[in-house]
């Protein structure tokens, strides 16, 4: 759609899908995966800039990825004929040649695919009333492309968390994890096979541009201890809700200090072991106790210090852990509540937002996946029931206030 409205003339950058015969034509403005894209045609101002047909179909040539094959148009048999004998390796192009030609009559935007030589129907697309239609009248695109989200832990819990947020229109993402994603991470977590071995930041990266490639995502792989205090809070703002989602409180307790600062709302998410429940907590710069003061009253609560506990469970531990980490599905569960709690928090000053779980849910919520203690042990015992998510629980200032 951008393309149409400039008038544009030039390359064009994306892939083509064989077996649908689909052109999917990229902005060029944008970081593209080079494994992914390439060049596929160019846009010429009228057809009488185009070189002679037996000129283009004498250039044409599309290398199947399965082998050294080249596919030819049907208008140049007499090549496909030579290409077809033994030939060095040379002899095939490496550099992308256009195989989709397009130009301006008059108003009109024309393509045609050189394969066939027959004119191509055009589906014109732009990112706010296509990638994010569906979320008008609920989410406003122009409003979500302002907000910033900065992850703490890209595992199971981080990684669903931004792409989610990716989905409901949030522009500006912060990864930070030191973690390398590996073979046993992928049946809890959003990334696949093809991403074991990089940095989970990176790997998330790619699928957060994959919904949005407009989005600004900055990648920090370490720490959040670690990450220089002037990162933080040039990219932060009120706008920014922190998400905290590693395995650890440490990094929760410490972002939750720098959301204070900057004044922006925080979050911590985590899953009890086997995800049989996990535990939401939330807070707003002011106005209501904080993370500390969470950590000080559960930790001073006798007799119901393991029920308030978040319980964690590294890969290098699970030899010395009774029970496992849960599955995606449970564990999923937990942080589409969160989610649904972060786009109210991003929305607390939006009048034309209608508020889903703020107004009912306290600042500590536990959910329930089973109450079945052949899952959760005895802890199961506190919910009443599977799938209950609990709306009374209420977090008290600690004595240093």
């Amino acid at each position: 759609m951008d393309m149409f409205k400039c008038h544009y003339t030039g390359k064009l950058v994306g892939y083509y899908v064989e077996n649908t015969n689909f052109y999917n034509v990229m902005p060029n403005d944008i970081a593209y995966d080079n494994n992914k894209c390439r060049e596929i045609g160019i846009i010429y101002s009228t057809s009488h800039d185009i070189p002679d047909w037996k000129e283009i179909s004498s250039k044409v040539l599309w290398l199947n990825d399965k082998s050294n094959e080249v596919l030819l148009g049907s208008a140049i048999d007499k090549i496909r004929g030579a290409l077809n004998r033994d030939i060095e390796q040379e002899a095939i192009p490496t550099a992308p040649i256009p195989s989709l030609v397009g130009f301006w009559k008059e108003d009109k935007l024309v393509f045609i695919s050189l394969f066939d030589f027959t004119e191509c129907e055009q589906e014109q697309y732009s990112l706010k009333l296509d990638v994010f239609s569906r979320n008008t009248g609920i989410l406003e695109s122009d409003i979500m492309m302002s907000k910033k989200a900065l992850l703490i832990g890209c595992g199971s819990v981080g990684s669903l968390a931004a792409l989610e947020l990716a989905k409901a229109g949030v522009g500006h993402f912060m990864l930070v994890d030191n973690d390398i994603f590996g073979y046993h991470n992928i049946c809890r977590h959003q990334c696949g096979i093809y991403d074991v071995g990089r940095y989970k930041t990176e790997a998330l990266k790619d699928r957060i541009l994959q919904i949005n490639p407009y989005a600004e995502v900055v990648m920090r792989n370490t720490t959040i201890q670690e990450v220089p205090l002037d990162d933080l809070t040039n990219f932060c703002n009120p706008d920014t809700i922190v998400i905290g989602g590693a395995d650890n409180r440490a990094g929760d307790l410490y972002a939750n200090g720098i959301a204070k600062q900057v004044g922006m709302p925080f979050m911590s998410i985590g899953c009890w072991e086997r995800a049989f429940a996990g535990e939401i907590f939330y807070c707003l710069p002011e106005g209501m106790p904080d993370y500390q003061d969470f950590m000080e009253v559960t930790g001073n609560m006798s007799g119901r210090v393991t029920q308030n506990r978040r319980f964690y469970t590294t890969e290098s531990d699970l030899e010395r852990v009774a029970f496992e980490p849960g599955i995606s599905v449970d564990i999923n569960f937990v942080t589409v509540v969160a989610i649904k709690l972060a786009l109210d928090l991003l929305n607390r000053d939006n009048e034309h937002y209608t508020q889903r779980l703020l107004p009912y849910l306290t600042q500590y919520t536990l959910v329930c996946n089973t109450n079945n203690t052949a899952i959760g042990g005895d802890m199961a015992e506190i919910f009443s029931y599977p799938l209950q998510v609990t709306t009374s629980i209420k977090v008290p200032y600690s004595n240093r206030n």
